[in-house]
C-alpha cells in the first residue's frame, strides 16, 4: 500500500511538471513582442496597429456621411450625417456640397488616425525597451489614397532597432487594406448628381445593374432624404444626406 501511495504521488509530480512545460510554452507564444527567427521585426506590428486605427475610424466616418465631426448635417436615429447634395429652399434642385467627396473623405481619414498610427511607433518601442531592446526613429510619414476595393495607407519612418548590439534598419511600414469604402463612395457621388440634375435617384434600377450595392432610401417630413449605401458582400455601409426640390408644409 505504501508503495502504491508513493507511485500515485510521483505520477502526480509528473503531471504538475507537465502542466508547468506546457504553461511556459504557451506564454511564450503569447510574447507580444514581434519575433522571428532573424530577431525583433516591427513591420508586423505596425501594419496591425495602424490598419485597427483605420478600421476604427472608418465606421464613425460612413456612418456620418463621410466626416468625423460633420458641420452640416441632418441628425437622423441620433447619428448626424453630412449633407452630400443640398438646397434649404423650396422646389429648387439641390446643390453639391462636396464635388471633391473622394479627396475629402481621404482627408479626414488621414487626419483621424495620423496621431493613432504615430501613436503605434511609440507603444512598440515601450515595449521593446521592457526586453532591453532599443527602438529609435524619425519623423513619420503618412498618406491615405483610396481604390476600388481597397485602400492604400503609406507609412514611412526611418526606424533603428538595436537587438543584443546589433542594429537593423527598416523604413517602409505600408500595408494595403481590404475595404470598399471607394466603390460607396463613387455611388453616393452618382446619387448626389442624379440628385442635382433630376431630383431624383432611380435607386432601384441602379441595384438592378449593380447587385452587388444594397440601396435603401429614407424620406423625412423636411424633404431630407437619408441614403444608405451597403455594400452586399462586406456588408459595409455609407450613409449621406439629400436635400433638393423640397415641397412647402401644406402643399
Amino acid at each position: 500500500m505504501a508503495k502504491k501511495g508513493q507511485v500515485t504521488i510521483w505520477v502526480i509530480i509528473a503531471i504538475v511538471i507537465v502542466g508547468i512545460v506546457l504553461l511556459f510554452l504557451f506564454l511564450r507564444e503569447k510574447n507580444p513582442l514581434p519575433q522571428t527567427r532573424k530577431g525583433v521585426n516591427p513591420v508586423p506590428f505596425i501594419q496591425t496597429c495602424a490598419r485597427q486605427a483605420v478600421y476604427e475610424n472608418l465606421e464613425k466616418i460612413m456612418a456620418q456621411g463621410g466626416f468625423i465631426n460633420p458641420t452640416n448635417y441632418k441628425l437622423y436615429k441620433d447619428t448626424k450625417i453630412a449633407y452630400l447634395c443640398e438646397n434649404e429652399g423650396y422646389f429648387k434642385l439641390c446643390i453639391n456640397q462636396h464635388p471633391m467627396f473622394l479627396n475629402e473623405v481621404e482627408n479626414e481619414l488621414l487626419n483621424a488616425t495620423y496621431k493613432k498610427i504615430d501613436e503605434c511607433f511609440y507603444n512598440l518601442k515601450s515595449e521593446l525597451e521592457k526586453y532591453n531592446t532599443q527602438m529609435n526613429f524619425k519623423e513619420i510619414n503618412v498618406s491615405i489614397a483610396f481604390a476600388p476595393q481597397r485602400i492604400k495607407l503609406s507609412i514611412y519612418r526611418e526606424t533603428e532597432i538595436n537587438e543584443r548590439g546589433e542594429n537593423k534598419n527598416f523604413r517602409d511600414f505600408s500595408v494595403d487594406i481590404t475595404h470598399p469604402i471607394y466603390d460607396l463612395i463613387m455611388v453616393a457621388n452618382e446619387i448626389a448628381s442624379q440628385e442635382a440634375k433630376y431630383c431624383y435617384f432611380e435607386y432601384a434600377g441602379y441595384m438592378m445593374e449593380y447587385p452587388k450595392f444594397d440601396i435603401r432610401k429614407e424620406s423625412l417630413s423636411d424633404s431630407t432624404k437619408i441614403y444608405i449605401i451597403k455594400e452586399r458582400i462586406s456588408g459595409k455601409s455609407l450613409s449621406i444626406a439629400i436635400r433638393g426640390c423640397a415641397i412647402p408644409p401644406g402643399l
